[in-house]
């Protein structure tokens, strides 16, 4: 691999259970592996699971589950909380960084910066966005930021409607005024997509868990297979590829 090139592997929206029962009919522990074990994630340099890891509610077997899988892990994991994470539970078995209870933080590999923001609650707090302001423009080059909920509506019929990331106009002011961000990438949305406003795009990841369709406004399942990302960052160049 290039030596300017960093290669990120997106997981999000897991979804695990307390043990090994299936979660609505699905393994999602077997899904989860399929992405983590596939052909597209053998050689990348940085893994990131943007939230929902636990199925309902802060599940302590799911974060056990987790952190069994990825003891042996050679690579860095950057972990975010989803809806339905609690911070308070993840602190037991992850080693996160938590200010006013809420999990952001700023992460350097390979003379790159990605932020990390915390959405878990339905919106970015403004100690969040102040935070942002103060840290993103010192860096020089571009960066990346990764968030549980896509800050803009992604038509997804279901999603938009009940779930959307409320602040969402906030937000999105605050991440237009960096020059250096173009590039956001969440999931939460069981679909992916690609979307934008003004210079930044928005990457929705699938779900590990499952799809659920974009089309209807009501719970649909589209398909139970898993879908993951993986994401090549060189100079000037972003690709993002999502699998199946």
């Amino acid at each position: 691999m290039a030596a300017n090139l960093l290669k990120i592997g997106q997981i999000s929206d897991s979804h695990i259970g307390e043990n090994t029962e299936l979660v609505q009919g699905i393994d999602v522990r077997a899904n989860f592996f399929k992405a983590l074990k596939s052909e597209s994630m053998k050689d990348i340099d940085l893994l990131v699971l943007s939230g929902d890891l636990a199925n309902e509610d802060a599940e302590p077997g799911a974060y056990k589950f987790f952190v069994d899988s990825l003891k042996d892990y050679p690579i860095p994991v950057c972990i975010i909380p989803g809806n339905h994470d609690r911070i308070e539970v993840m602190q037991q078995y992850f080693d996160l960084e938590v200010h006013n209870g809420k999990c952001y933080y700023r992460y350097d590999i390979k003379g790159r910066s990605i932020f990390f923001i915390d959405s878990a609650c339905g919106e970015v707090s403004r100690d969040q966005l102040d935070w942002l302001k103060a840290e993103v423009p010192k860096v020089e080059g571009e960066v990346l930021l990764f968030m549980h909920h896509p800050p803009c509506f992604c038509d997804h019929k279901f999603m938009d409607l009940r779930y959307h990331l409320k602040n969402m106009v906030e937000v999105q002011e605050v991440l237009l005024g960096f020059k250096n961000l173009n590039h956001v990438f969440c999931g939460h949305y069981h679909h992916e997509f690609e979307k934008s406003f003004g210079h930044v795009v928005v990457h929705a990841a699938p779900s590990t868990q499952m799809q659920i369709d974009p089309d209807r406004p009501y719970f649909t399942l589209k398909s139970s297979e898993p879908g993951w990302c993986v994401i090549e960052w060189g100079d000037g160049t972003l690709k993002n590829t999502v699998h199946f």
